[in-house]
């Protein structure tokens, strides 16, 4: 029997800790659940939004005139090389799991929050690594039949997929994920590098709640990227060779860190970052997004767009 709750406040199912309430809210555990809350709120001709850890997610301050079904927890099966996972597992775990068991490929998500399925909504990474890199097959409920896509079906893009962009319907069920399996001694290595990556990324993290990265960064062609260091001297090298534009590096130089709109704040830490102090309404961080994305348009010519998940507008 699903436990229904009434005007849930999404700000505390999200690491912005901000939004508004749900008009039903519910938890779930494994698929049969997800497939329970479906159908309660279909019979009763309400929308739905599955959510995970709510770690991408900006939630209006209206909050959400529907059920938010929060997918957490799950299976997860390991054979050989090939991973199997409920979308509602935390990446943390799964990355705990599979290098337990001598496989690397998720070691770029040390330290990123969130589950599984939001992981491949959003197509998440960091250090030159990605969830699609791994991703075989997701495992997606289409009006309530349980359907398998290709990696190729997600359409994934920079930060984004198919999911994300709303070209898929449907809901994340499972994912099927190859790692590569090595030796003890590599896991030594990789797990070194990983506590040297968890430590800058500490050292970034915002000052309050925040979404984590608020837009992604620009990816340029080798012509763009040089024609932009021609423009720009003072864009490090480092990033033309990545042909990648970092939004916090933008951001920065428009001069933007520690600028408010009310208790919303771009971090002094990571510029691309936007953090809730305490009490910043969803409205906060909207007219400081605008703002940022002006000045950077203004300074550079380039219109920076958010990596955040908009619900409830």
């Amino acid at each position: 029997m699903l436990a229904i709750k009434e005007n849930e406040l999404l700000s505390n199912h999200t690491s912005f800790r901000i939004g508004g309430p749900a008009r039903y809210f519910v938890t779930v555990k494994n698929i049969e659940e997800l497939q329970e809350a479906i159908a309660w709120a279909t019979a009763r001709s309400l929308k739905y939004k599955v959510i995970g850890g709510g770690s991408n997610l900006l939630v209006a301050d209206a909050g959400y005139a529907g059920l938010i079904i929060k997918y957490f927890g799950g299976e997860l099966v390991i054979e050989n090389e090939i991973i199997k996972v409920s979308a509602g597992v935390p990446l943390a775990l799964v990355i705990n799991a599979t290098l337990k068991a001598e496989l690397i490929g998720l070691e770029w998500g040390i330290g990123i929050p969130g589950t599984i399925g939001g992981a491949v909504c959003n197509n998440a990474g960091a250090y030159r690594g990605e969830i699609a890199d791994n991703v075989v097959s997701v495992e997606v409920l289409q009006d309530n039949i349980i359907i398998e896509l290709t990696k190729a079906d997600c359409n994934f893009g920079y930060r984004e997929s198919g999911f994300k962009r709303g070209e898929i319907d449907g809901v994340i069920l499972s994912t099927t994920l190859k790692l590569s399996k090595v030796s003890a001694e590599k896991i030594i290595e990789v797990k070194e590098q990983m506590q040297k990556n968890l430590t800058e990324r500490l050292s970034k993290s915002a000052e309050g709640g925040s979404a984590g990265s608020t837009f992604r960064n620009i990816t340029l062609s080798e012509a763009e990227i040089k024609e932009f260091k021609n423009k720009f001297p003072e864009f490090p090298d480092q990033f033309v060779t990545y042909k990648k534009v970092p939004a916090a590096w933008l951001i920065d130089h428009c001069e933007l860190k520690g600028k408010k709109i009310g208790a919303a704040m771009v971090s002094e830490r990571q510029a691309g970052k936007i953090t809730n102090l305490g009490g910043a309404t969803a409205e906060n961080v909207i007219m400081l997004i605008s703002i940022v994305k002006q000045k950077v348009r203004s300074k550079y010519g380039m219109q920076l767009m958010e990596e955040v998940e908009y619900l409830g507008f």
